[in-house]
């Protein structure tokens, strides 16, 4: 079984995998060594990798690397794709693991992820397995603080359904402004990869996405667990070689 870790700037999740199933997932707010121990007692154990945005990880880092075959996922980490982003010591974790699950799930497709959480990501990955990059906005809530915080009078609200795109009082404009703009914007990138690379693949993920399902074009839906499949496939490719 593997455990994988995925640290985020809010999250934390802890998963174990076995045989391309997730058998255990929780996301929290803080992980401690204490932690996995628990895990440990119910599940065993034979590789783990750490993906983190946080700097805090040295106490667990070095537990797992007494204990397993461990990876902690850097631009260093041998990767079953072909990597072609410029910057790849600036390359989110997440986006990496999306692609790499968007290939090894799906594989001779051409495959575009948008992950919808803290930041909208757009991840593209050919049927050649090659990792081209694609585009970094924010992401829902960070539109609603945004409009509050950079204006004298806008008020702070938090997402509710919204049909309409014409919004008749101050807080309907803000959700339909944000809700359908987040919308806009994936259907133009969608058509944007479509027209210039063909037949595509849509993978919608990430905290948000099933606030989108019914509103985005031409998807498949990942609600749960899509980097934890990367990260489980980046593990795998190394632990194999």
């Amino acid at each position: 079984m593997n455990l994988i870790l995925d640290f985020g700037n809010t999250y934390k999740k802890i998963a174990v995998v076995s045989r391309g199933k997730i058998v255990y997932l929780t996301a929290q707010m803080r992980v401690e060594v204490k932690d996995i121990v628990e895990i440990e007692k119910k599940y065993e154990i034979k590789n783990a990798i750490l993906s983190s945005v946080v700097n805090d990880t040295e106490e667990i880092e070095n537990y797992l690397e007494n204990k397993y075959t461990f990876i902690k996922l850097s631009k260093k980490t041998k990767l079953p794709i072909q990597n072609a982003y410029e910057t790849k010591n600036t390359l989110g974790s997440d986006r990496l693991a999306c692609a790499v699950a968007a290939y090894d799930v799906f594989p001779n497709e051409n495959v575009l992820v948008l992950q919808l959480g803290t930041c909208l990501t757009a991840d593209f990955i050919t049927k050649e397995g090659v990792y081209l990059g694609g585009s970094i906005s924010p992401g829902m809530n960070m539109r609603f603080q945004a409009l509050h915080h950079f204006s004298a009078k806008l008020p702070l609200i938090e997402h509710q359904n919204i049909r309409s795109v014409v919004g008749k009082s101050t807080k309907k404009s803000i959700l339909s402004g944000v809700f359908y703009g987040l919308v806009a914007e994936c259907n133009y990138l969608i058509d944007y990869y479509k027209e210039n690379y063909g037949s595509i693949r849509v993978i919608l993920t990430g905290g948000d996405a099933k606030k989108f399902k019914h509103t985005i074009k031409n998807k498949t839906v990942a609600l749960d667990g899509f980097v934890i499949f990367g990260l489980n496939a980046i593990l795998q490719h190394n632990v194999e070689s």
